[in-house]
């Protein structure tokens, strides 16, 4: 499985732990905590799209330093993403925390759970 397939189905994995999460606060909770979750679980899936384009931007052959280097560069920069994601959404959206935040985790979890299954030695580019 190439890089893109690989990409393209934790995507979907964690769309779908990210749909179930707002339906199940939906039935829950109402309108507000199933949007809160949508947002929750589309910042992560967004973050891990971009890390992905980061990683897998590097050419085959590129020296190992440029490697780790687009590796580092894609986390941190994943890492204050998520971080300004999450505040924008806290602080100007009209969410519920715990939904948001439920399906935040929900959803980065699947990516880590998925991984390991989607993942395939032989991945060398997008």
């Amino acid at each position: 499985m190439g890089g893109k397939q690989v990409t393209r189905t934790i995507t979907i994995i964690q769309l779908l732990v990210t749909l179930l999460v707002a339906v199940v606060s939906l039935i829950s909770d109402g309108n507000r905590a199933a949007c809160s979750a949508l947002v929750g679980g589309g910042v992560s899936t967004l973050v891990s799209l971009y890390f992905a384009r980061q990683v897998f931007s590097v050419r085959i052959g590129s020296p190992a330093a440029k490697i780790a280097q687009a590796f580092y560069v894609g986390e941190v920069v994943k890492l204050l993403l998520t971080v300004a994601l999450l505040s924008i959404a806290l602080r100007w959206l009209d969410v519920s925390p715990l939904p948001l935040l439920l399906a935040y985790i929900a959803a980065l979890m699947a990516y880590w759970l998925a991984l390991p299954f989607t993942f395939d030695a032989s991945v060398r580019t997008l």
